[in-house]
C-alpha cells in the first residue's frame, strides 16, 4: 500500500558495537510533526560536492527561508581514487560538515539578514574579477588582510556546530546509509542519503584502467535491462530500474516543495566516447589540469545521474495520491564557470559564504589539493565553480 501520510514518527536504537544507529521506517524521516511542517526540498546529485558547487546559495537560502533539506548522493565519488571505501566515506563525512556549517550560516543570516552584507562591501579583491587573484583561497588565515572574506575571516573558517549523526534508514526495499543534522521541530533539518554506485574516473566517462565495470552513463543506454551498477562496498547492485525505482522511493519519502537535480543535457552526449567540447575559454587554473578539462561540457556522472532523476520523476508522478513538487530545477555544472559568464557570478557576500561551506567539505577530502595552512587553497579544476550558479526550471517531467 502506497503510504501518502507526509510524516510521521521514527524509531531509534543503539547498537553499541557499531556505533550509534538510527533505524528509521519505511517512508517516514521525521518525529512530532508539527500541524503545517516544515517544506522539503530534495536534491539529487552525483557526487558529494555537487549540491554545494552548483546548488548554493539556493539551498542555503531556502535553509534560511526554514525549508529542510533532503540530499541524495548517487554516487560513491570514488573516481578512480583507491581501491577501498576510505576516500568514499572521507567525502561522506565532507558533505556532513558541509551541512553543519551551512545551517550555522543560516542560522546566523535568521538572527540577522544583514550579517553577512559588510562582505558586498568590503571584499578585497571582489570574487567578480578573476580566481587569478587568489580569492579562491581557503579560508585559512583569520589575520591576513588579502583574504577576500576577511570581515568574517575566522567566523567563516570554522566549524558548523550543528552535529550530525550516521546511521541506517529503510527506504522501500533497501536499508541505505543516511546522516541527519540538526534538530527542528519537524525532525532533522537535514537528511543526507548515501547510495554509493561507482562512479567514473573520468570526467567523460573514458576508460583509463581504474573504471568501473559499470557506470552511470553505461547502466542508463544500454539495452540489457539485467545489466547493474555496483558499489565499492558489500552492497547489492543495481539495476536502471532498480535505481529508478530506489529514486521514486526516496521521493516517497520526502514528500518535496522543490527538487533540484543537476544539468540532463538534452540532445548532448556527454559519455565516452562522443563527449561534446566546449571551446576553451582561458580560464586561469594553477596549476593547468589536463587541457582536456577545461573543454567538457560537464562531469558524465552529473548529466546521467541528472536523467536518472528525472526518469523517476517521470514514475513518481504516475503513482497514485502523490504530493508533487511546485518547483523543478535544473542546475548547470562546469560549463558555466568554463564560460565565465558573468551574468552567473555570486555576490561577494555570496561567494564568501558558498566558499565557507566547501571548505568544511574539502577540509575532508584530499583530492581538493587543500594546502592547510598555506594560502594556496584550492587547486582542482572544478572548484572554480564556487563563484557561478545558474538554474533551469523545465516543466515537471
Amino acid at each position: 500500500m502506497l503510504l501518502t501520510i507526509r510524516y510521521t514518527k521514527f524509531a531509534a536504537t543503539y547498537r553499541s558495537a557499531v556505533g550509534l544507529l538510527i533505524c528509521f521506517a519505511q517512508y517516514t524521516w521525521a518525529q512530532n510533526p508539527t500541524p503545517t511542517p516544515a517544506p522539503v526540498d530534495l536534491n539529487i546529485v552525483a557526487h558529494q560536492d555537487d549540491d554545494i558547487l552548483f546548488m548554493n546559495p539556493d539551498i542555503l537560502n531556502s535553509v534560511v527561508m526554514g525549508h529542510r533539506q533532503v540530499t541524495v548522493y548517487i554516487t560513491g565519488g570514488n573516481v578512480g581514487i583507491g581501491s577501498g571505501t576510505d576516500y568514499v566515506m572521507d567525502r561522506e563525512e565532507g558533505a556532513i560538515a558541509g551541512y553543519c556549517k551551512l545551517l550555522q550560516i543560516a542560522d546566523a543570516i535568521k538572527a540577522d539578514a544583514s550579517h553577512f552584507h559588510d562582505l558586498d562591501a568590503d571584499a578585497n579583491p571582489p570574487p567578480a574579477q578573476t580566481f587569478a587573484t587568489g580569492d579562491s583561497r581557503a579560508p585559512v588565515d583569520c589575520l591576513s588582510a588579502s583574504f577576500a572574506c576577511a570581515e568574517h575571516a575566522c567566523e567563516v573558517s570554522t566549524a558548523g556546530d550543528a552535529r550530525g549523526q550516521k546511521g541506517l534508514m529503510k527506504i522501500g526495499s533497501r536499508t541505505l546509509n543516511v546522516a541527519t543534522i540538526g534538530d527542528g521541530p519537524d525532525g532533522p533539518r537535514v537528511l543526507l542519503i548515501f547510495l554509493r554506485v561507482d562512479s567514473t574516473s573520468q570526467v567523460d566517462g573514458s576508460p583509463d584502467g581504474a573504471e568501473p565495470p559499470v557506470d552511470l552513463a553505461q547502466l542508463f543506454t544500454s539495452p540489457n535491462k539485467n545489466l547493474q551498477i555496483r558499489s565499492r562496498f558489500n552492497q547489492p547492485g543495481y539495476t536502471k530500474q532498480q535505481l529508478i525505482t530506489q529514486l521514486v522511493q526516496i521521493l516517497q519519502l520526502a514528500q518535496a516543495d522543490k527538487i533540484r537535480t543537476q544539468d540532463t543535457a538534452d540532445g548532448i552526449l556527454v559519455d565516452y566516447p562522443n563527449a561534446l567540447k566546449i571551446d576553451d575559454h582561458g580560464c586561469p587554473h594553477d596549476p593547468p589540469p589536463d587541457p582536456l578539462l577545461t573543454k567538457l561540457y560537464d562531469h558524465t556522472d552529473h548529466v546521467w545521474g541528472a536523467r536518472f532523476a528525472r526518469e523517476a520523476l517521470k514514475n513518481y508522478d504516475k503513482l497514485p495520491g502523490v504530493k508533487l513538487p511546485t518547483t523543478y530545477s535544473i542546475y548547470m555544472g562546469y560549463n558555466v564557470e568554463w564560460t565565465e559568464d558573468q551574468n552567473y557570478r555570486l555576490t561577494s557576500s555570496e561567494f564568501c559564504l558558498k566558499k565557507s561551506i566547501f571548505y568544511r567539505y574539502a577540509l575532508h577530502d584530499d583530492a581538493a589539493f587543500i594546502i592547510y595552512p598555506a594560502s594556496a587553497g584550492f587547486d582542482t579544476f572544478s572548484y572554480e565553480s564556487i563563484g557561478y550558479q545558474k538554474s533551469v526550471q523545465p516543466a515537471l517531467p
